[in-house]
């Protein structure tokens, strides 16, 4: 994927002999701390010290000195966070016994009750690896901080991206004035969200959230929708859960570690739908100002018309929206009882989505249509009539934006229809 850097080369190299006013770009790595690039600490003495050994031994300790303090990417920052909550929650689980079966022969894997045919309630045990809705959940819990991380970036490319498509070209030095006005004004958002004090305060309200939801979980058991056995719902619901690899009772230690492991991704999901939110409203403004998402329709340089950038930042968007809305789901059907009312928190949840998804999608898609259409004007004026068409033809025969039409209607059908499945899965297992 091309870097900022790479976009602004390009930037020059395309337009060579041309002064370009160069427009404020958006700073979104200003929402958290992690997308912020800080100096080593502790270089500066570092290097001093080398400066004292004789030149003949300094290749060595300078060798070490840059592989010690070689700056990390935001990306490469959250996965090292992820990889090492991720090994630290194995390591509990086998610590305590928690991660595979125990050899009780009395108990016998939850799942087994349900796709088998004895269903004498005997004991139940669901561990780490064997709770598949855990192990969805905690996956969509890792990667949530990484699809916010490839969107900063993408957002971030936003604005060189359609400067050298020639977005900028079109705009009158008052329209270039209202435009960087605006995007002073959105990283000031971006920076009050990014605060101490705003992370702070997001960080303790998921820290509650959390702790609620596990004391939710804690009180009504797990699994009572998937309840094989001719006995209550409570009775099966508390042997799921006395078995459970996060019971407070038994596995303190893991129920810690999932409510902070819940806590992290939360706090990443706010601020991402955060983000999204001040992202459109800049997307909205910036088009009635007349910037927006601009095709290089003069000459294609990464396959998409100059909007690779784009492609990534709505690709990202798509799976992040779909994997939320998967871990929802496996949270609302498998660990808590499905019921009908849970729609209106999944109908919450993606109404949200959707207002930082298919609006900017809208809003970006009319401004590259207007670009067209302006295009195929001046084709109609400044082409012969035997070159015309041809030339015309080219500028339909790509899609208006870098995501085609059949995939993002398929994406947002499917999204669409997830809010009935909670209502509807009880029903259709009570009659399996």
């Amino acid at each position: 994927m091309p870097s900022r850097a790479a976009i602004k080369e390009h930037c020059v190299c395309h337009h060579r002999g041309a002064r370009m006013a160069q427009l404020k770009s958006l700073e979104p790595q200003l929402i958290g701390g992690v997308f912020r690039s800080s100096a080593p600490v502790g270089i500066r003495l570092a290097m001093r010290l080398l400066r004292r050994l004789p030149r003949s031994r300094r290749e060595a300790p300078r060798l070490l000195i840059r592989l010690l303090y070689w700056p990390l990417t935001a990306k490469t920052k959250i996965l090292l966070i992820s990889l090492v909550s991720s090994v630290t929650l194995l390591v509990l689980a086998a610590a305590g016994g928690a991660l595979v079966p125990s050899a009780d022969a009395d108990r016998r894997w939850a799942l087994d009750y349900v796709f088998s045919d004895d269903t004498e309630l005997s004991g139940v045990s669901l561990c780490l690896l064997q709770d598949l809705a855990g192990l969805i959940v905690l996956a969509v819990v890792f990667v949530t901080p990484i699809f916010f991380c490839q969107q900063v970036q993408a957002i971030a490319d936003f604005v060189p991206m359609n400067e050298c498509n020639g977005g900028v070209a079109r705009l009158l030095p008052e329209q270039i004035r209202r435009h960087d006005t605006l995007v002073r004004r959105t990283n000031g958002w971006f920076r009050r969200l990014g605060g101490r004090g705003v992370s702070a305060a997001i960080a303790a309200a998921m820290a509650i959230g959390t702790t609620l939801l596990y004391r939710f979980v804690n009180d009504h058991g797990l699994m009572e929708t998937w309840n094989p056995t001719p006995l209550p719902d409570s009775v099966w619901r508390d042997e799921v859960y006395a078995g459970w690899w996060a019971n407070w009772h038994t596995h303190p230690e893991m129920a810690v570690a999932l409510c902070a492991a819940g806590t992290y991704a939360f706090y990443f999901l706010v601020k991402q739908l955060a983000m999204g939110v001040v992202f459109t409203g800049y997307l909205y403004r910036s088009s009635v100002i007349g910037f927006g998402v601009t095709p290089n329709l003069k000459f294609d340089s990464d396959g998409f018309q100059g909007l690779r950038p784009l492609r990534r930042f709505m690709l990202w968007t798509y799976g992040s929206a779909l994997a939320h809305m998967t871990g929802l789901l496996v949270l609302f059907m498998v660990w808590l009882p499905a019921a009908p009312w849970m729609v209106f928190i999944v109908l919450g949840v993606m109404l949200v989505d959707m207002l930082v998804i298919v609006y900017p999608s809208s809003i970006g898609y009319h401004f590259a249509l207007k670009v067209k259409k302006d295009h195929v004007v001046s084709l109609y004026a400044g082409l012969p009539s035997d070159e015309r068409e041809a030339a015309i033809a080219q500028v339909w025969a790509n899609p208006v934006l870098p995501v085609t039409t059949r995939k993002a209607v398929t994406g947002i059908g499917l999204y669409l229809l997830a809010p009935a499945v909670p209502a509807l899965f009880p029903v259709l297992f009570q009659h399996l």
